[in-house]
């Protein structure tokens, strides 16, 4: 056993005293009161979700209104070489026939 090793179980056996001596400390306050304190706290915590939700579903209906739809753009056919040097020619007309 290392003495780095021994240090490291002290500090963690340390710890874990402390934090059962704050465990068993009272309270501060009455417990009415102290009830009092917690649900105004959550009163306000499900206010500030209700208008969170409200300002979300409000920008969602504005953003669903306000949706445009932009016409597409027809693209331009660029010639290519091979349509360019046949532009005159027809694809249906035989090689035999000559004028006479």
């Amino acid at each position: 056993m290392t003495r780095g090793d021994q240090r490291e179980r002290d500090r963690a056996k340390a710890q874990q005293k402390h934090q059962q001596k704050l465990k068993q400390q009272g309270k501060e306050g009455r417990p009415d009161q102290r009830n009092a304190e917690d649900s105004a706290k959550l009163a306000a915590k499900i206010a500030a979700k209700e208008r969170a939700r409200k300002e979300k579903e409000e920008a969602e209906a504005l953003a669903a209104t306000q949706t445009i739809v932009k016409p597409k753009k027809k693209e331009k056919k660029k010639e290519q070489l091979d349509d360019l040097l046949s532009a005159g020619l027809e694809a249906t007309k035989k090689k035999n026939n000559r004028k006479k």
